[in-house]
């Protein structure tokens, strides 16, 4: 039971228009309208004023007036006035008197809400208080009377300790005016929506496609669960509702299906690995999804595969492997990461041909005249000391752009053709490249450098034991080497630019094209041969710096193990490049 209290809701009302008795309506729907503004509270509420069906002045059918939001530790009661005037109270005030005084109240209500709060509420059926009150407000209520009505409610910020909501207006009906509901011709069609992260799906707009009709008024449409509201995965029912002015409504439901389209989350991927090679300059792939936390969204099991797979063969003397990590739901959806294995080759992998220590002869004593065209000297002997390594190729244009992110050469078109048109300092910055990226998985022996070799060490590794003035024997032909002409055939070999490597015989020790394709740069600046026996030599201080090899262009008497060429440091030609040396650190 409701306590009697202070509080009030207030409804005065105006008849504007009188008009002679009107026989049932079937469409009329009262008009039901608000205007003017309510005044705030001094607990932030602001109270609003509503009619829900159809006002009647001769029918028991109910007619709801409420005012909702307001403050509950205050009270109020119900007015009604009946004039033909509206007179506002002042603007600026906190709210407005949008009807004149009342002459008429409801008892005492409560609004139900605890205090401080804007929740409080109250409600009164207008056609059963006509029939309680036939004689209201001066006069028996009408069909085509228009009824103004406003709320009020006790609060001591307000002028007179009162404020007031907003105002309503209806027109009353003759009869149950229309209470025929909306016709809904067409439902909203099923929908189907992926899941957020949160697995939920996002309701949308079912009202859009929804068709009705009324034979009064005009529809609106409204659904539950609203649009933009979420749902849980599965299938969610939505009501759509069609309302027409009268308040009458129609229903119809559609499927909403939320399915997972979230992939799981991958809180923690694999970090880097290192494997050695096999025998066959392979890796083999380790398992790398134990490592791996995955998460689904919706709760489900999440497995995790990699590709390629554990076991698996990485490509010969590949030096890394991208290992892509898949986690994928009981839905299908999928999350990745990767993680790059370091294949840490075997020098012999890395195309690297390991030299012993010895002892040579270096420089020629070849006669004057052809095909020699005289000694380089004077001869002297040379002790190699300590072990190297030397690529067995020359350094190819696919080889170099992958360290340096760049390709000089002047005769692209083939990666497998030596990298020419770099300087000596280029060729030392590929190496120095070079050791920073194999120093890493600490591939090197200790106090070893990739570098370029010095004069001593690539003389000796060319002539690979033989004495003579090539490592093929004491001529060079067109068969054995990429050059331009041969002085032993006294021919031309068409040759107008350089070879993918590796193309010709390699020498006793596995080495190609010491002789001819392009010169290679040796750490060593230039200084003329002594007759000492030396251990090691190395040249410093030097203008020029030492090449050797001879080229594409070259005639073969240039391409002796012996010969010696010395450009500047800075020298770019298409005929001159470099192979690499691992060997005991120097510094030129």
């Amino acid at each position: 039971m409701l306590r009697i209290a202070r509080i009030a809701f207030l409804l005065l009302a105006l008849v504007t228009q009188f008009h002679s008795p009107i026989r049932a309506q079937q469409c009329c729907t009262g008009n039901v309208s608000t205007y003017c503004t309510a005044g705030t509270s001094v607990q932030g509420c602001v109270p609003v004023m509503a009619g829900v069906g159809i006002p009647s002045a001769d029918a028991g059918a109910g007619f709801q007036v409420g005012v909702s939001g307001l403050p509950g530790q205050r009270y109020g009661t119900i007015f009604y006035g009946f004039y033909t005037y509206v007179t506002p109270w002042a603007p600026g005030s906190p709210s407005f008197k949008c009807v004149a005084s009342p002459v008429q109240r409801t008892g005492t209500l409560s609004t139900g809400a605890s205090a401080a709060s804007c929740a409080g509420s109250l409600s009164l059926d207008f056609n059963a208080w006509i029939a309680a009150n036939p004689g209201a407000l001066g006069s028996p209520f009408l069909p085509g009377q228009t009824i103004r009505a406003q709320a009020w409610y006790r609060d001591p910020s307000a002028p007179g300790q009162t404020n007031l909501s907003n105002a309503l207006q209806f027109t009353l009906c003759s009869g149950v005016g229309d209470t025929t509901p909306p016709v809904i011709t067409s439902c909203a069609a099923n929908q189907t929506v992926g899941t957020t992260t949160s697995c939920q799906g996002i309701v949308p707009d079912f009202t859009a496609s929804v068709v009705a009709s009324d034979v009064c008024s005009p529809v609106s449409f409204t659904q539950s669960p609203a649009a933009g509201s979420v749902a849980s995965q599965g299938n969610t029912t939505v009501t759509i509702t069609a309302r027409d002015v009268a308040g009458n409504t129609s229903n119809c439901v559609a499927t909403l299906a939320v399915f997972d389209a979230t992939g799981p989350v991958i809180v923690n991927c694999t970090s880097g690995l290192v494997v050695p090679s096999t025998g066959n300059c392979q890796g083999v792939v380790p398992n790398v999804t134990a490592g791996v936390v995955a998460i689904d969204g919706c709760g489900g099991p999440v497995s995790i595969i990699q590709d390629p797979p554990a076991g698996a063969l990485t490509i010969s003397g590949l030096t890394s492997t991208l290992i892509t990590i898949t986690a994928a739901d009981i839905s299908g959806n999928t999350s990745t990461c990767s993680v790059m294995l370091v294949i840490s080759l075997s020098l012999a992998c890395q195309g690297l041909v390991p030299i012993q220590p010895g002892t040579f002869q270096m420089g020629s004593a070849a006669p004057q005249g052809p095909p020699y065209w005289g000694p380089i000297g004077p001869v002297h002997m040379v002790t190699i000391s300590q072990p190297f390594w030397i690529g067995s190729r020359e350094v190819t244009q696919a080889e170099y752009a992958a360290v340096v992110g760049e390709n000089p050469s002047n005769f692209q078109g083939d990666a497998s053709r030596p990298v020419e048109r770099v300087s000596w300092f280029d060729a030392r910055a590929y190496c120095a490249a070079l050791t920073a990226q194999q120093a890493a998985p600490g591939g090197l022996p200790f106090g070893y450098e990739y570098r370029l070799p010095t004069e001593a060490e690539w003389e000796y590794a060319c002539r690979a034991g033989s004495g003579s003035e090539y490592n093929v024997g004491g001529g060079l032909d067109c068969t054995q080497a990429r050059i331009n002409f041969s002085h032993v055939t006294n021919s031309y070999c068409a040759s107008g630019s350089t070879a993918p490597v590796g193309g010709y015989a390699p020498n006793a020790w596995g080495l190609f094209d010491m002789h001819g394709n392009v010169w290679e740069w040796c750490l060593d600046s230039y200084a003329d041969y002594t007759a000492s026996a030396a251990i090691d030599p190395f040249v410093t201080g030097g203008n020029e710096r030492v090449v050797r090899g001879g080229g594409w262009g070259s005639d073969s008497l240039t391409c002796r193990s012996a010969m010696r060429g010395y450009p500047g440091p800075n020298v770019k030609s298409s005929d001159l490049g470099f192979r690499v040396v691992l060997g005991p650190i120097l510094v030129p």
